[in-house]
């Protein structure tokens, strides 16, 4: 039994393993992490997941999860969304959760928009002590 155990529970060296890049490659300021806070990725990403994310340069070039922000009612509010670019520039912006509405930001309406990074990991935190 301890054989098969040894096998499986093959330990993390570094914890920056867990945190690679769309290369497979850990690059030092480059992995950021943050807790998703709502349900608007759910099932993909659960509420209080930890979420990893690759710095792309503020641009979406290819449809994924992304972490950007906006301006909502003159406050800067983060967003984890399913971002497909389109031939027009346009965005369309979608949530997992089908409880959220779909929609897409025209060139001019990404003026507000950062984007931080394209999600490439998430898990499950919990706390035992």
């Amino acid at each position: 039994m301890q054989k098969v155990l040894n096998s499986i529970n093959k330990p993390v060296t570094y914890p920056r393993e867990l945190f690679v890049d769309d290369n497979g490659k850990y690059t030092p300021g480059k992995i950021m992490t943050c807790q998703m806070g709502g349900d608007s990725m759910k099932p993909t990403i659960n509420p209080c997941e930890l979420i990893a994310f690759a710095d792309c340069g503020g641009q979406v070039s290819v449809p994924g999860v992304y972490v950007f922000t906006r301006e909502v009612f003159g406050r800067s509010c983060v967003f984890v969304k399913r971002i497909e670019p389109m031939p027009d520039g346009t965005l369309l912006i979608i949530s997992d959760n089908h409880h959220y509405e779909t929609f897409t930001l025209d060139v001019d309406e990404q003026s507000d928009m950062q984007v931080y990074g394209r999600v490439i990991a998430s898990m499950t935190m919990r706390k035992f002590v």
